[in-house]
């Protein structure tokens, strides 16, 4: 058998674009359904949620990131399966102690989605968890080779028929880009994500590179394929406190993910923006009227195998609070910045009832 390496070449050698088109589908791309979703249902992974019973919702979360099947194949870097399991619902149940209701695991397949792992903590816990379809960053082979429509079918699929053979099916469309720009491969994700949301009424939620406006070139695709900003969240917006680059988002229809604030605990050291700043840059959405674009949440993550053994702990000494630092830390500062309570509601309640909801 041929090394990976030796069967691209074989392939280049071959002629590689030639043989992509002789083998390319022709199967049609997915158009809007007619039946459409249920206006005001989110898919959790429990099944159908009311979305007015979505409550306090952390919109841009993870229970962990690992690579595609790791959990499964290799639970001992996780201490375990079981012990990996009774950690992650004491930390949930803390989550419902503190009053959240719903968190929302942007972790696509590529970064160790287990979504029978989330139905057992879910049920453990009574913490609503909503799943997602979608890619992050880096193909595995058998990504980079296919094309928009595949991807895009890819997409439709898990949100039509259930993610893995489970039925349990996901509740939102998350795709990626960062400080590499809008690579070939990325485009063709975020193009996917468009074309599945529009043939699904399913939302696409990003991670975007804020620091070298990323949100803007994200935007420019998803606009060219036709899709309402009202259905895109551009994820760690807060990255950026460019007033400008974050109203002029917010001033075109898309949703302002403020959701990496646990980032500005790195200290000055890092380049970061403290998380203090990143509050600041919210209170200023605020006062220009964008409260209804803006979500609070954390991206955190209770296991971090993509990174080298004993990150997590560093981590976790870092923000011990994990995914409770924007109920701790960021609401109180928002507060005493004079955000009021009906405010706060907006942007932890009413905000992600609506996105993922569908009204």
């Amino acid at each position: 058998m041929p090394t990976r390496r030796e069967f691209i070449a074989q392939l280049s050698g071959a002629g590689i674009s030639t043989l992509a088109a002789s083998c390319a589908p022709t199967r049609p791309m997915p158009q809007p359904r007619t039946t459409g979703r249920t206006p005001g249902v989110v898919q959790s992974v429990l099944g159908p949620l009311d979305a007015a019973r979505m409550g306090v919702t952390l919109p841009h979360e993870h229970l962990f990131a690992a690579s595609a099947g790791l959990l499964t194949t290799w639970p001992e870097l996780f201490g375990g399966r079981t012990a990996f399991r009774d950690k992650v619902v004491d930390r949930l149940k803390a989550l419902k102690t503190a009053g959240v209701d719903t968190v929302v695991d942007v972790t696509p397949a590529d970064v160790g989605r287990d979504v029978r792992f989330m139905e057992d903590v879910s049920r453990r816990t009574g913490i609503q968890i909503v799943a997602c379809t979608g890619h992050w960053l880096n193909p595995s082979l058998s990504m980079s080779f296919r094309s928009i429509d595949e991807l895009a079918e890819f997409f439709v699929a898990e949100i039509e028929r259930g993610i893995d053979g489970t039925g349990i099916k996901p509740g939102v469309i998350k795709v990626a880009t960062d400080r590499e720009g809008i690579t070939p491969f990325l485009e063709k994700s975020l193009r996917a994500a468009a074309r599945a949301s529009k043939a699904t009424g399913i939302p696409v939620t990003t991670h975007t590179y804020a620091v070298g406006r990323g949100g803007e070139k994200q935007a420019e695709i998803f606009e060219a394929e036709g899709l309402s900003p009202d259905a895109v969240c551009l994820g760690h917006s807060d990255e950026s406190d460019d007033i400008g680059y974050l109203t002029g988002l917010a001033r075109r229809g898309y949703t302002l993910g403020m959701d990496h604030m646990t980032s500005g605990l790195r200290g000055p050291s890092s380049g970061l923006l403290s998380w203090q700043r990143r509050a600041e840059s919210v209170k200023q959405l605020i006062d220009a009227g964008f409260a209804n674009r803006i979500f609070l949440s954390n991206d955190w993550f209770f296991a971090a195998t993509i990174a080298p053994t004993g990150a997590m702990e560093s981590l976790d000494k870092i923000n011990p609070d994990g995914m409770l630092f924007t109920t701790r830390t960021v609401i109180p500062h928002l507060e005493q910045l004079g955000v009021s309570g009906q405010v706060i509601r907006t942007m932890t309640v009413d905000n992600p009832r609506r996105f993922f909801g569908g009204a």
